[in-house]
């Protein structure tokens, strides 16, 4: 089994951020996720906590996940997240505010990228004790972990989903 350790040094080489990473313009996302997670000492990977799902048989699938930094949502937070997360799903259209966060950057799109715009699930956060929500399209199989960096005190996660 993959551990977290495993997974956050695995991020430090370039073709491991290459294969999750990846993509078009010359493998441009790993480029700057890797450049971030060099230059950055306040990083590591944590476990996803799936809140709820939906599928709306289109071939995509949304989920809305929990994480701390330090790997564990306590349960009894989860469950209350859980929760909200499916009243909300049920409000709004989750297929709308479903983000792939394929490279890191900010976990609430920092202003500059869509998701910005679309805070009902991240305001399901409790930052102050050091618990967020995003939603999330898949890409590929459940997302199990994230990888986080902290620079200039930011937030930026990404998705690894080939440990």
């Amino acid at each position: 089994m993959t551990t977290r350790a495993e997974i956050t040094a695995k991020l430090d080489d370039f073709a491991f951020q290459k294969v999750n990473f990846g993509g078009f313009l010359m493998n441009k996302r790993a480029k700057n996720s890797h450049a971030l997670w060099t230059r950055n000492a306040e990083k590591g990977v944590t476990e996803l906590s799936i809140l709820t799902t939906r599928d709306y048989g289109d071939g995509n699938i949304y989920d809305v996940a929990a994480f701390t930094l330090d790997g564990t949502v306590p349960a009894d937070i989860r469950r209350e997240l859980a929760a909200e997360a499916e009243a909300l799903a049920d409000r709004i259209n989750l297929r709308e505010h479903g983000y792939v966060y394929n490279q890191l950057e900010p976990w609430d799109g920092g202003g500059t990228i869509w998701i910005s715009k679309k805070p009902e699930f991240r305001a399901l956060s409790r930052p102050d004790a050091g618990i967020f929500v995003i939603p999330i399209q898949r890409l590929y199989s459940e997302p199990r972990w994230l990888a986080w960096v902290r620079e200039n005190g930011r937030l930026n996660t990404a998705i690894v989903y080939k440990p």
